[in-house]
């Protein structure tokens, strides 16, 4: 009953991964991580097909080695405070806890992409 649990919980893990290629706002890595940790522990298969796989696994294997490339980097830090400066500026007629609450914690993760991930030269 676990296994099949698991096996359902890392396709649809996989599922919101590569919509999240597409979707701005929608993580991508995030739900490619959760799935190959459902799929180790259910699936070796499904689970060498997603770390393998021409367009997912670098993903996987980057995120799992704390890496990522400058564009990436530029790209996700963008994006990120772009979504935020929207985040903020629709919750700031409600009041300054929501936006300020935002912005800090969009500061925390543009700590960690800046100082916790290693920059790496693209392939």
């Amino acid at each position: 009953m676990k296994r099949t649990i698991y096996i359902a919980a890392g396709g649809s893990c996989t599922g919101l991964g590569v919509l999240g290629i597409f979707v701005p706002g929608l993580p991508t890595t995030v739900f490619l991580l959760m799935a190959s940790y459902f799929f180790a522990r259910s699936h070796p298969r499904a689970h060498r097909w997603l770390v393998n796989h021409p367009r997912l696994g670098p993903f996987l294997r980057q995120a799992g080695n704390r890496e990522m490339t400058l564009q990436s980097k530029i790209t996700s830090l963008f994006f990120m405070w772009a979504g935020i400066s929207l985040s903020a500026w629709a919750l700031s007629a409600k009041g300054l806890i929501g936006p300020l609450a935002i912005v800090v914690l969009g500061l925390i993760g543009s700590g960690v992409i800046l100082f916790y991930m290693r920059t790496v030269p693209a392939d």
